[in-house]
């Protein structure tokens, strides 16, 4: 059950953290875009491994996408 639980939170954040990185890449700032880039590609890979090993690990995944996807937009409009 854990599993399910640290994968749903890896791509929940990877997806909030994305944001924050294309963000940077837009404004040009490479070093900062570098750094986010950095911290997204090690989340995701929490939830790669998991969900390389067991594929019912996809369903947290997904979960995780819409719901960071969601969660990011909604905090960036409050900005």
């Amino acid at each position: 059950m854990l599993d399910y639980i640290v994968t749903f939170l890896a791509v929940f954040f990877t997806d909030i953290i994305y944001t924050y990185y294309l963000k940077e890449v837009q404004n040009n700032n490479r070093l900062k875009a570098s750094f986010w880039a950095t911290v997204v590609t090690a989340t995701a890979s929490i939830a790669v491994i998991n969900y390389t090993e067991n594929h019912w690990m996809l369903i947290p995944s997904l979960l995780g996408a819409f719901a960071g996807t969601w969660f990011g937009m909604k905090y960036k409009a409050k900005e």
